[in-house]
């Protein structure tokens, strides 16, 4: 197994369409099936729970990560093969960041955004390494799509920034993906700075 560690990062919204969660829960079956170790928020609602449920179905490890404040008001799944608190947010992130081999990117707001775009400049400064694979279900983020490639013609990404991440139109997708992606740059941060 090539990535035996995935992150998954997603919203935690129990409003959202149906459609969004079966999806969520039907890729925790998808990575659990084959036995991949699930790296997430710890959270027990919407999209987070719904992976972690699935997993945890397949009989997979699922690990999730959680700010001390955030258990305080027992916002925690009870079910994880292993809750890890944590300080804060950032020391949330970075925990989440260090344990993923991979991190797939589901339907979510703000913070599945900030998450995105945190595992993003890591990357680029060379500090990740793994695959980051957008899932663009029912074109969710076809708008982030638009912006990274305006990053790219404005000038404020290299080309090559391009091939840190991974758009699927499917959960169908990942698998391949997994297997298939290009391994990373060693010297990405000697292309980070956009030169003139």
């Amino acid at each position: 197994m090539r990535y035996k560690n995935i992150g998954i990062m997603c919203g935690s919204s129990n409003a959202c369409s149906n459609e969004y969660l079966d999806m969520a829960y039907e890729l925790g079956q998808l990575l659990g099936k084959k036995k991949h170790r699930i790296i997430y928020g710890g959270g027990a609602k919407g999209l987070m729970a719904k992976a972690a449920d699935g997993a945890l179905s397949m009989d997979a490890e699922v690990y999730g990560f959680m700010p001390d404040f955030m258990v305080e008001v027992e916002w925690q799944h009870k079910g994880l093969t292993k809750l890890i608190t944590t300080k804060d947010m950032n020391e949330r992130m970075e925990h989440m960041m260090t344990n993923s081999d991979a991190t797939i990117f589901l339907p979510g707001g703000s913070g599945t955004m900030e998450e995105f775009f945190v595992w993003l400049c890591s990357k680029r400064l060379g500090h990740y390494r793994g695959p980051l694979i957008v899932v663009n279900y029912n074109g969710y983020y076809n708008s982030l799509k638009v912006l990274l490639d305006k990053m790219i013609q404005e000038k404020f990404h290299n080309p090559i920034h391009e091939k840190m991440y991974y758009f699927a139109q499917s959960i169908d997708e990942i698998p391949s993906i997994l297997e298939n992606s290009s391994d990373w740059i060693d010297n990405a941060i000697e292309h980070a700075a956009v030169k003139e």
